[in-house]
């Protein structure tokens, strides 16, 4: 094959509809507004108009570049992902570029076997004082809302040991993590959020073996223990935020939902099952995107609260209002809102 020849079919193996790949192999699409996702392969989403992908939980993604989803998200080989892009066996071409290989097997894109990934919860430290003064001292969290999630077994420190080699001297450090337990209705363990507790080094993360499932939070169920309304928002250290301004006689039903990051699955679920959906994602434009696509409502509240403010999220707006305590954060005229401290710490 020749040179040009070869390219153009690479080119064309970029470019091949994702969206209809994944439909003509067998597997299960979700729609949710402009994304379609993949739902046996967690965090994949996919976008058909500019043929882009992103998989949340690696943080990885392409645009028009269909091979890299099969060797990245799929691990295939790159003349396996060719193959089942375009049909073409490239094995044998450009010998020199591509060592030869054995052929692709199969005729057909095989339907990905659903991994069953042993859930790996990280181990409680001795104490959780790392925990406390970040949580408390940075997010600015008072101390009895971090206890109220610790003695409902929903949050707990972890801390890992690191060893490594500083100028030819061995070296340990301790590392503390804030673990957000995800539980079922059963109130068995099926995952986590992890939250690095250094302020100055910003680290989040999933919890190994996590599958479809989501951080949450009822303080006061109703009889039937079912939610009327859930409250989503982007991180649990958000969640926590709101969570503080709140009238606590108000909130029978409510439960409160951390998606970690922009990912409808548990809040589409619990919409299915009747439940009031209400927005608390952060205050720009990925979060308005993502109310328009999975028709999310923003209640005035929240608009009031954050976007009149110009606050980017909760934890923003509960640490300015930590060191300005005299602010009216209800004043939408309110000068030191625009001017917030240089010291607020984004997510």
């Amino acid at each position: 094959m020749q040179k040009e020849d070869f390219n153009q079919l690479i080119n064309s193996a970029r470019q091949t509809d994702l969206l209809s790949y994944f439909q003509q192999s067998g597997y299960t699409i979700e729609k949710s507004g402009g994304n379609y996702y993949v739902k046996e392969i967690k965090g994949l989403c996919i976008r058909p108009d500019t043929n882009q992908w992103y998989n949340h939980y690696t943080n990885t993604g392409r645009t028009n570049n269909s091979i890299d989803c099969l060797t990245l998200v799929l691990g295939r080989s790159f003349n396996q992902a060719v193959y089942e892009l375009t049909g073409k066996d490239i094995t044998n071409m450009r010998s020199s570029d591509y060592p030869k290989k054995q052929a692709p097997q199969y005729t057909s894109p095989p339907k990905i076997k659903k991994e069953n990934k042993i859930l790996q919860m990280p181990e409680q430290s001795e104490n959780m004082r790392q925990l406390f003064a970040y949580l408390c001292q940075t997010r600015k969290i008072p101390a009895e809302i971090v206890e109220e999630f610790v003695h409902a077994k929903l949050l707990y420190q972890s801390q890992n040991i690191v060893n490594t080699t500083v100028n030819g001297v061995p070296q340990t450090f301790k590392n503390a993590n804030a673990v957000f337990v995800h539980k079922n209705e059963k109130g068995e363990i099926i995952g986590g959020e992890i939250q690095g507790c250094s302020s100055f080094k910003r680290f989040k993360g999933i919890v190994a073996g996590t599958g479809e499932s989501a951080f949450m939070f009822m303080p006061f169920p109703t009889k039937d223990g079912k939610p009327k309304r859930a409250y989503i928002f982007e991180s649990a250290i958000d969640l926590m935020s709101f969570y503080t301004f709140c009238d606590k006689k108000k909130l029978t039903g409510a439960v409160f939902v951390s998606m970690s990051g922009l990912k409808p699955t548990v809040p589409k679920k619990l919409h299915d099952e009747g439940v009031q959906i209400i927005s608390c994602v952060d205050n720009d434009d990925a979060g308005r995107k993502f109310e328009e696509e999975n028709n999310f409502v923003r209640s005035e509240s929240v608009k009031s609260y954050l976007d009149y403010k110009g606050f980017k999220d909760w934890n923003e707006l509960l640490v300015f209002k930590t060191e300005n305590p005299d602010a009216n954060i209800m004043d939408n005229n309110l000068k030191q809102a625009e001017q917030k401290s240089e010291k607020t710490r984004r997510k």
